[in-house]
C-alpha cells in the first residue's frame, strides 16, 4: 500500500476513533507502507518515534480514552473478566514502558494503551474493549470487584478468535474472503433485512462492536433468522442470515449462524410471547457482566445468569433459565441479553438497560 492508502486509512482510523472519544492530539497511528511501516500523528503528519520499534505487527494504535488515561496513570495489570477481552487479548494486558513483542495490548503508565491489529476493524475494536477494561477496572470495586476468567480459558479464548472467530473480516481487508454466493432469490426477505437493519443499530447505538453481538427474530413458531458468526454488520447479507429451527436448533448445511444461536432457540422455547432477542456488549452493562452481577433498577430486574463459556450449550441453558420469567439478562463476564415481542421493543430494553447501567455506576 502506497502513501495515499496511508492517508486514506489512517483517516478513517482517525475518525472511527474520534466519534468514540478514542482519539486525541497525543494519539499515533502505524500502518503498513510499501513492505515497511509508517507512523502518523493526530494531524495525518509523518511522526518520528520509535514506541512502536519492539512490535512486529504492521498496524498499531498509541491513544486513549477518559477510562484508560485515569487507569494508566496507576499502572498495573489488567486481568481479563469479559470473553470479548478474552479472545482479543488473552488472559492479560500488562504495563509496561515500552511496548514489544507479539501481545495484541500494552498499557503505557501515563499514556494510555497501545494496540495491534491486523485488519482496521480489529484495531478499531481493540481500542474500544481496552477503554471498556479500564472502565471497568475503575468502577468495579463498587459492585465487588471483578471476577477475572482463567488464564488456561482465555488462552483457549484467544487462540480460537486469531484461527476462527475474525476469519470473515481478516479476509475480507485482504481482499480474499470466501462467502456464500448470492441466491437468486430469498425467502423471508423482509425479515432478513430488519435482522440486518437492527445489527447497524446496535453499532451506532454503540452496544455492541466488531462482530460481537447478535441478533435473532421468530419468524413463527418453528423458525427464528439470526446474525451470522464473524461478519461485520455493515456486510451481512440477506441469504447469509440464518434461518434455525426452535425445536432442535439445526439450520441449513453451508451456513454458519451466530454461535449464540443455542441461546436464542432456548428463549423462544420457553418464551412462546418473544418475537426478538438481542445480545449487546455494551460497556456499562459489562461491568455488571464482570463482576457477576444483576442490573436492578426502577422498572427493570435483570438478574445476572451463571457464568458458562461462550457458546456453550451451559450458557444457553443458564440464560434462558433467567429469561423464562424476565426480558432482560446480565451475562456474567459476557454482556447482556434482552428479547421482546419485536425487535424494536428488544432494542428499547437493551438500550434502557444501558442507561441504567451508567446511572448506577455514576450515582455510586
Amino acid at each position: 500500500m502506497g502513501m495515499d492508502g496511508v492517508s486514506e486509512r489512517f483517516r478513517s482510523i482517525r475518525d472511527r476513533l474520534t466519534a468514540l472519544g478514542l482519539f486525541d492530539g497525543d494519539s499515533l497511528v502505524m500502518l503498513p507502507v510499501d513492505g515497511g511501516r509508517v507512523v502518523l500523528d493526530s494531524a495525518g503528519n509523518e511522526a518520528h518515534t520509535d514506541i512502536f520499534d519492539g512490535l512486529p505487527a504492521g498496524m498499531a494504535v498509541l491513544t486513549a480514552g477518559q477510562y484508560a488515561r485515569r487507569y494508566a496513570a496507576g499502572g498495573g495489570t489488567i486481568r481479563a473478566s469479559t470473553d470479548d477481552t478474552a479472545q482479543m487479548f488473552g488472559a492479560r494486558v500488562r504495563c509496561v514502558d515500552a511496548p514489544a513483542g507479539d501481545a495484541p495490548a500494552f498499557l503505557l503508565k501515563d499514556l494510555g494503551f497501545v494496540v495491534t491489529g491486523r485488519f482496521e476493524n480489529e484495531l478499531v475494536a481493540a481500542c474500544i474493549l481496552m477503554e471498556k477494561m479500564c472502565m471497568a477496572c475503575l468502577l468495579s470495586p463498587v459492585l465487588g470487584g471483578l471476577k477475572p476468567l482463567s488464564g488456561p480459558l482465555c488462552a483457549l479464548e484467544h487462540a480460537v478468535y486469531l484461527k476462527k472467530y475474525s476469519r470473515p473480516s481478516r479476509l475480507a481487508s485482504q481482499g480474499g474472503e470466501s462467502r456464500t454466493a448470492p441466491a437468486a432469490a430469498v425467502a423471508d426477505l423482509p425479515q432478513r433485512q430488519a435482522v440486518i437493519e437492527y445489527g447497524k443499530r446496535l453499532v451506532r447505538e454503540r452496544l455492541i462492536q466488531a462482530t460481537w453481538g447478535n441478533v435473532s427474530v421468530r419468524l413463527d413458531e418453528e423458525r427464528f433468522l439470526i446474525t451470522p458468526s464473524g461478519v461485520d454488520y455493515d456486510r451481512i447479507r440477506p441469504e447469509e442470515v440464518v434461518e434455525v429451527r426452535v425445536a432442535d436448533g439445526d439450520y441449513p448445511e453451508g451456513l454458519h449462524p451466530s454461535s449464540e444461536r443455542r441461546l436464542h432457540q432456548l428463549i423462544y422455547q420457553r418464551r412462546r410471547d418473544v418475537g426478538a432477542v438481542i445480545h449487546t456488549h455494551s460497556a456499562a452493562c459489562q461491568v455488571f457482566a464482570a463482576c457477576r452481577q444483576g442490573l436492578n433498577a426502577p422498572g427493570m430486574d435483570c438478574p445476572c445468569a451463571g457464568y458458562a463459556v461462550s457458546g456453550s450449550k451451559k450458557l444457553a441453558e443458564n440464560v434462558a433459565a433467567v429469561m423464562a420469567a424476565h426480558d432482560g439478562c446480565v451475562m456474567a463476564n459476557h454482556g447482556f441479553v434482552a428479547a421482546g415481542d419485536s425487535l424494536e421493543t428488544a432494542l428499547a430494553r437493551a438500550i434502557e438497560a444501558e442507561k441504567a447501567a451508567c446511572g448506577l455506576l455514576s450515582a455510586i
